[in-house]
């Protein structure tokens, strides 16, 4: 499950102002509340089943809500092969376009990127480098592909961050190396990234069982 550091606690009571986040409100719609935006994820997609959500805003305002998806048994290949993340929040920010800026999205992922870097004893990853995801909308994610260890399982993990429903998006996908095959992370941030932007219904993307 996904953590808030030190970095996003300053963030949120030092504003997080700058030039491209203030573009970006104004050309924002308004926000949809957080109930009706993640009916707009769907059950399964891209080889995953959704699973609990947990909601952080009661108690730290600002830290929206975190959606888990794990992959299912198939074959030889146990449950829980692949692990995901969905966390949308707003850090009490005024609402956000789809089409937000580099210098809004960055900053959120490079303090994803810290987050999920610092692990304890006996487990490693490193970042080894950054890509642009587009979606169907003309949207993007940026990305960042990491790898590492936690004991000895080799694991790779992809963090993403942009902006959906006037909030910031994050989308962490974590699998072993041996079991790379069982989920492709490109198509499940990609189509979680779709669903909530309203681009794609979650019939569509959707993947039965």
């Amino acid at each position: 499950m996904l953590r808030f550091g030190p970095a996003l606690a300053l963030a949120l009571l030092a504003g997080c102002a700058n030039p491209g986040q203030e573009a970006a409100q104004r050309a924002a719609p308004a926000r949809p509340p957080m109930t009706e935006v993640l009916t707009r994820l769907p059950e399964w997609v891209a080889g995953f089943e959704r699973g609990a959500t947990t909601d952080f805003e009661a108690q730290r305002p600002g830290y929206g809500s975190a959606v888990e998806y794990t992959t299912p048994p198939a074959g030889n290949v146990p449950a829980r092969a692949a692990v995901a993340s969905v966390l949308l929040y707003d850090l009490g920010q005024p609402p956000l376009a789809n089409s937000a800026p580099a210098a809004v999205v960055t900053p959120r992922l490079d303090e994803a990127v810290r987050e999920a870097t610092e692990l304890p004893p006996g487990r490693t990853l490193a970042e080894t480098g950054r890509r642009t995801l587009v979606l169907a909308d003309g949207g993007s994610m940026t990305c960042a592909d990491l790898s590492g260890s936690f004991g000895r399982t080799a694991v790779e993990q992809q963090v993403c961050a942009g902006t959906a429903a006037g909030r910031f998006l994050r989308v962490h996908v974590t699998m072993s190396r041996r079991n790379n095959e069982v989920a492709d992370a490109d198509a499940f941030t990609r189509a979680v990234a779709e669903a909530l932007r309203g681009a794609a219904r979650p019939a569509v993307a959707a993947v039965a069982r």
